[in-house]
């Protein structure tokens, strides 16, 4: 009988920007079978970039999953193009879909809802889709507009044919991810829910990236979730953020999750720490 936790290891997910992606050449063989890596949605990347970048995945062992920023969208024509181009080079099939950053839109859309309710993914040959929770919240969105969101998200793909997967956003606290994902539950939301954790880094690097993601943390909150903090420059990783996971949630729930990891750092370091990861464990 395979142990409980053993599915959070079963296709996790990892991040890269486009011109980042040629660090995973080479490196399928050390990875999961089936592993999506998100592709970076950002402003100083072309759409050629990002094709490139889902062709040389693809070609390296790994599942391509684009993430599309809905603000950032000049206009549906676009979207189209990119995913026309990614399903022909790189065997698309899932996209990770955001409203983006951006406070002004570039196009017609000003969140991710109206990118579904409108059926602008309707078509495009995807049978996945990918959103974001916030069990930390959002500095910029209430949680009630958050929930609300999630769940009309959640009904609207659903309506469409869509499977649904939710991440979250990269998180430190096990406590506020557990007890969030009683409220997803509780929500009437059984998709499946991937944890977004840091990549194995040193500290400065784990909380330099933190900022970037505008997730508020400290040394002290680190120590305080069980980070070892014997130097700023010495490795970090979130063994023990997993183990508090494995400990405190339902056995059943284990089941319906799986690691999504924010990069920092070299990608063979993070996939030799998975499998390490699996070898403590077991």
């Amino acid at each position: 009988m395979n142990p409980p936790w053993l599915p959070l290891f079963d296709a996790p997910s990892i991040e890269t920007t486009a011109r980042d992606a040629a660090a995973f050449s080479g490196l399928g063989n050390l990875a999961p079978s089936g592993m999506a890596v998100n592709i970076a949605f950002i402003g100083n990347e072309s759409f050629d970039d990002r094709v490139a970048a889902v062709q040389g995945l693809h070609g390296a062992g790994f599942r391509p999953r684009p993430i599309i920023s809905a603000r950032r969208l000049i206009s549906p024509e676009v979207l189209r193009s990119y995913m026309t181009r990614s399903i022909e080079v790189g065997r698309v099939d899932g996209i990770f879909l955001v409203g983006g950053d951006p406070a002004t839109s570039a196009g017609p859309f000003t969140d991710s809802l109206q990118v579904i309710e409108g059926g602008y993914l309707d078509g495009l040959g995807l049978q996945s889709v990918g959103i974001a929770g916030y069990p930390e919240g959002h500095p910029k969105i209430a949680d009630e507009v958050l929930w609300h969101y999630l769940k009309r998200k959640t009904d609207a793909l659903a309506s469409r044919g869509f499977k649904l997967e939710i991440t979250t956003q990269l998180s430190f606290d096990v406590q506020a991810v557990m007890n969030w994902i009683r409220q997803v539950r509780d929500a009437g939301i059984d998709a499946p829910i991937r944890i977004g954790i840091p990549a194995p880094a040193t500290m400065a690097g784990v909380l330099n990236f933190a900022r970037q993601c505008r997730v508020g943390t400290s040394a002290q909150l680190l120590k305080h979730y069980g980070w070892q903090l014997t130097s700023l420059m010495s490795p970090q990783g979130p063994d023990r953020f997993i183990d508090a996971l494995i400990e405190g949630i339902d056995p059943a729930e284990l089941e319906t999750l799986r690691l999504h990891l924010f990069p920092i750092g070299n990608p063979t370091h993070v996939l030799q720490w998975l499998e390490r990861s699996k070898q403590r464990l077991s």
